[in-house]
This record gives structure tokens, sequence and C-alpha cells, in this order.
């Protein structure tokens, strides 16, 4: 700073002339002792003199051995072999010494006072440039009689960013890192006190970390209180503070940033939570959440998640309850759920990841990755391999057995010529026939379920009846049902249970004509447009009926028929344990494939019914349907 107050360079530094003191070398003139800042000495008759005039000065000795009597010389501040050296240890003497500042503090007190109370303003500021600009103005209130600049490091140069009112910054130019007490400070990180040179005053210069330096001038050669050192440091330190803060902001907001971006994009539905009272409660959904479970951000903030998307099963509940436990303890969660959506109940790999911000409260993220078609694939490869078991053992044993059957008697017949053979063998043929297109059905049909559409139980089971070589038999239908299903799925599924009470059911073993009657149809309950169900032509005498097929809702009274249906015959039952009936592979009949129930089964679970054999209340074979 000049001694006008005009900076002549910044910020009150010596030019960038190559000398690390800022001094040119020139125009020195005769030493005079008693104003010399330090002294430099060859030998040891020098050092003599120096403590006869002032042995307060620093001292640096200019030797060719650094380790000779010198080095062990307390009144030698420091040594140097090479000239070009000397004005750095010079300058960093003065610095150390601190010969520029008074040993009486003026005013500290009150600048105390008014430096606590202007870097409050620094706890507001938001930007680096803005931290710059407003410690330059604390200084100025603070050192209203001092010149004030903040430089910052760029490139291996300091440039001047900010200074007090009193100049102006247009006039700062900047200064090299080692060079001048800016250059020197930043670079040896610790502050740096000049003494006044010809148009420059004195200056108390401090790094702020390890880019930015601020520095204070008298302006002249005025000295600085004792206490100007430490208040320009304390300031110093509250800038760096405030530079710490605000590039911790930044790389937080930064890194908020890239997670919001992050969690609006990913394609998956995310929470954002807040574990408050026991549990977590919405703070943020996504997009996909709002899509996938149906409820917007504006309705579930605030809300618990548990209540809006865990289904209301016990089960469910107590895992949701072990999931939060977790949760409080700050632990990651990653687990198969089951969570309920805008389209019903749906299978995801839950993904949280808690942040534990205090013993009291946890917030976190949370993600739902949607499993339930994989799940569904699994399950349809198991039932596939499941079925390729079954086939394989039906084809090996099943078809070997009436093969090997028609295989004998061909060659009976060829051996004796007698033809009877062959229709022993002609009959094995037909049952591998039956066996075939039997296991064709189960494999192309057992499981598909084409378009769903509301139908008439009543309806498809005369369909059915009128495609199924009933005989003498009868369908009796009690009570129509309406359910969303495939109409030929389920034509196929009462197809083969209309067989099997035909083929199985016969009362032919029963107390004969006088029982007839008990066993038969009693054509009131089907009504006339179930005639042709029994197997007789139109207007032709019937017979009483082998056996009776009856059909009906599992439920009574209003809203019963979406409960599911029957399908009941007064014939023989079972045998034996009906829970085995819808086993492939499983008959009481020789002539049997033990396929149709199987095929049953896989057309009712298609269709999300809980298939049951029972005994009816006569003593026949009872199958429900219930629907899910």
């Amino acid at each position: 700073m000049g001694a006008d107050g005009t900076p002549s360079r910044w910020p009150g530094d010596a030019a960038d002339t190559g000398r690390s003191d800022g001094s040119t070398g020139a125009d020195r003139g005769p030493a005079d002792p008693a104003a010399a800042d330090a002294f430099v000495v060859t030998d040891r008759d020098g050092l003599d003199r120096v403590q006869e005039v002032d042995p307060t000065r620093p001292v640096v000795a200019l030797v060719d051995d650094p380790i000779g009597s010198f080095a062990t010389d307390p009144t030698v501040d420091a040594i140097a072999t090479d000239p070009t050296a000397v004005d750095g240890h010079v300058a960093w003497l003065l610095a150390r010494e601190d010969t520029s500042i008074r040993d009486t503090p003026s005013e500290e007190p009150s600048r105390i006072e008014r430096l606590q109370n202007e870097t409050a303003r620094l706890a507001t500021v938001r930007s680096v440039e803005e931290a710059y600009r407003t410690t330059a103005a604390i200084a100025d209130e603070v050192f209203p009689e001092y010149h004030v600049g903040v430089g910052v490091l760029d490139d291996g140069w300091i440039e001047p960013v900010a200074v007090s009112s009193n100049v102006d910054l247009d006039d700062c130019r900047r200064v090299r890192v080692g060079r001048g007490s800016a250059g020197i400070a930043l670079d040896r990180s610790e502050s740096v006190v000049t003494p006044a040179r010809e148009g420059d005053g004195r200056q108390i210069t401090v790094p702020v970390g390890d880019d930015a330096v601020l520095q204070v001038s008298t302006g002249d050669d005025t000295g600085f209180d004792a206490g100007d050192k430490r208040l320009v440091e304390l300031l110093a330190s509250h800038l760096e503070e405030t530079l710490e803060r605000l590039r911790a902001d930044t790389e937080l907001r930064a890194e908020r940033d890239r997670l919001l971006a992050l969690f609006e994009n990913v394609p998956d539905p995310a929470v954002a939570y807040d574990f408050t009272d026991g549990g977590p409660r919405f703070r943020r959904v996504n997009p996909a959440f709002e899509e996938t479970f149906g409820y917007d951000e504006e309705t579930v903030v605030g809300e618990p998640i548990d209540e809006y998307i865990v289904p209301e099963t016990e089960s469910e509940r107590s895992e949701a309850d072990e999931l939060n436990a977790k949760l409080r303890r700050g632990e990651n969660v990653r687990r198969e759920v089951t969570r309920r959506t805008a389209d019903g109940e749906r299978h995801f790999i839950l993904h949280v990841i808690p942040i534990h911000l205090d013993a009291e409260n946890v917030a976190g993220y949370a993600i739902y990755t949607d499993v339930t078609e994989r799940r569904e694939r699994e399950a349809t490869l198991r039932r596939q391999n499941e079925r390729l078991e079954e086939f394989s053992s039906i084809v090996s044993h099943d078809l070997r057995n009436p093969l090997s059957v028609a295989e004998g008697y061909v060659d009976l017949a060829r051996d004796t010529g007698d033809p009877d053979h062959l229709d022993h063998a002609a009959d094995a043929l037909t049952r591998m026939d039956r066996l075939v297109g039997d296991l064709l059905s189960l494999a192309r049909k057992g499981e598909v379920v084409g378009e769903v559409e509301p139908i008439s139980i009543a309806s498809v089971a005369r369909d059915a009846w009128r495609s199924v070589d009933t005989g003498d038999a009868a369908l009796d239908v009690e009570a129509d049902v309406r359910l969303d299903a495939d109409a030929t799925r389920t034509r196929e599924l009462l197809e083969n249970l209309f067989r099997n009470s035909v083929e199985h059911g016969s009362t032919s073993n029963r107390t004969q004509s006088g029982d007839s009657v008990e066993h038969g149809s009693t054509g009131s309950r089907a009504g006339s447009g179930d005639g042709a169900g029994d197997g007789s032509p139109d207007g032709a005498e019937r017979s009483d009926p082998t056996v009776t097929v009856r059909i009906g809702s599992l439920g009574s009274g209003e809203g019963a028929e979406d409960l599911g249906f029957y399908v009941e015959d007064d014939g023989h039952g079972f045998t034996e344990d009906p829970d085995h009936v819808f086993e492939t592979g499983y008959t009481t009949d020789e002539d049997g494939t033990g396929l149709g129930l199987a095929i049953v089964r896989r057309i009712a679970e298609a269709h999300g019914w809980e298939p049951r054999a029972t005994t009816g209340e006569g003593g026949g074979a009872r199958f429900e349907f219930r629907a899910g």
C-alpha cells in the first residue's frame, strides 16, 4: 500500500521482483546499523559487532560450513550457504520476530467486540465469493484505519478478489506464491508480519487454508497493536471455517441432487421415509411408486407406510414389525415381501437403506423391485418340470404296458392263426389311444387359460354334457353360478368330471328294480330344458338313470354365486382317500388312464380355483371348486 492509501501492488506487497522479500537490492547506500531490520554476518567478528550494536535483531550467518560453530551459537537465528538464499531467510525471520508490532495494544476490547459482532454475518453467506466480500467488509468495521485484501490461489499466483472500502481492487496486482509476504505466508502456511518499506505500510498476512490469504496493511509506517495480529488470525479462521462449510454444503447439495435425480428416475418404486412414532412414514415417493401403488405423493406424505401397502394378514403385519425393528437399529434390509398395489397383491424384493441421524430419528430410502412375473415364471418352470417327470413316468410305464399287451396278442395271432387275439390287441391299442389323447390334453391345455369373461356354469355344463357319451345318466342343475372364467377350458373340466361320474359312478351293482327310482333323476329340479342331458332322444321313453350328476353353488343367499360351484353324483363314491384322486396316474379302473382328474385340477388351478374332492351327502363323489 502506498503512503497515500493507494495500493501500488496487491495487497500491500512489493512487486514481484524476483526477490523473496520484495526488495530490489539496488540503491541501498551505506548501511546504518541502528536502522537495520536484520543483520547478515560472515564471520565471528561480524557476529560480535552485531551483539554490540543490537543483540535483539535477527541474525543470518552466511558461511561455507553449515555445521560449523555458528550452528550451535544461540545468537544466530539462521544459516545460509548461498548468498541468493539470504533474502528469504531475512524475510522469514522478520515475519517470525514480528518486529513491527507494538507491545501495547490499543482499543483491543472494542475491536474484539466488533469482530465478534461482525463475524456472525459469515454464517449467512451462500457462496465463496460472498464469503470473501463479507470478510473484507468485516475487516472494514474492525480495522477502519487499515487497508485489507483477500487473495485466492490461482495457478501459482495469488489473485486479489476482495478489498476493503478504502482500496480499489483494480489497482491491486497479483503476486507469485513464495514471493512477498502474501506468497511466503501461503507457501509456508504461517502468518507473516513485515515491517514498513519505502512506499508500503506494515503488513500482517495470514493464510486461509491452502488456497487463500488475508492481508491487513497500515498504509504507512504506523505499527500494529499486539492484539491486531491475533484479531486478523481470528478473522482468517472464521473465513476458513466458512469456506469449509460452503464446500461441504456444495458437496452435500451435489450429492443430494444426484440422489434426487436417481430417486426420481429409478424405474422401480422408491420411497424416502422418516422413522417416527414407532414406524416408517412417507417423506417422498417417486413416479414409479405412484404408478405401481396408485397413491400420489400429496396423499401419502406424512402417513404410515405400512397402513397403505402392507397386506392386512397377521403374517405380513408381523413381518413388517420385524423389518421396522431392524430399521430402528439402523440395519440394512433386503428381503422378498408381498405388498398391496393398484393391481392387487404383488411380490417385491424390498431393499431398505436407513440413515441413522440420531438415537431417536431414523430416515432412509426403500426400493421395491417387482418380482411377481419372475416368481410366476419360476412356478411355471417348476410345474413344467414336474409335468415332464409325470410324462416320463407315463410314457415309460403306462404306455409301455398296453403296447406290450398288443405286441403279445399280435404274436399269438401270428402263431395260432386265431383272429380273436387281434381283438385283444385292438383293445390295448384303444387304451393307448385314450392315454395319448389324455396325455396331450394334459400337456397342451392343463395350465392354459385364454380370455376370461363372465360365464354361466349351468350353460357351460349343459354344453359339456351333450359332448360326453353319458348313456342313460342324468344331469341335474340345481343352481346357476356366474364366474369369470375361460369357457372352453371350463367345459373341458366339466367334460372330464361328467365322464368320470358316468364311467365310475354306475349304480348297476346296487339293489335293482326297487332301488332304481331312488337313485334316478327327479326331473323336477332339472326342468324340461335338461331332457336331452340324460342321453335319451327327445320324446323317447326314458329308463331310470344309472347315475345322476348334480351341479350347483357352494353358497346360498345373495352373492353366494361368487363362492364357487360343485359337481356331485350319486354313484359309488370313493373307495380310498379322496385327497389322492387329483394325482396324475391315480385310477381305480384297470382301463383308466389316471389323467382325467389331473387335467381337472390343472384347469382349476390355472383359473385360481381351489379344487377339493369329498364324499357327497348320498355317498357319491363330490367335487368342489372354490373361487379364489
